[in-house]
């Protein structure tokens, strides 16, 4: 069994980001400073919902 690597534009997908922006960063970014782009992000939709939790 093999286990598949995420690509660069799934990392974005998965961390909220559009494909529309992948875009522009991929044009003077190379793969490795994608990911570490992705690695490095917060996922916005999550922490909103988390603060809402917080401050009902």
């Amino acid at each position: 069994m093999r286990i598949r690597k995420a690509t660069p534009r799934e990392c974005w997908r998965l961390m909220g980001f559009d494909d529309i922006d992948f875009e522009k960063a991929s044009k003077i970014c190379s793969d490795n400073m994608l990911y570490h782009q992705a690695g490095n992000s917060i996922v916005v939709n999550v922490i909103y919902e988390i603060l809402k939790i917080l401050f009902k």
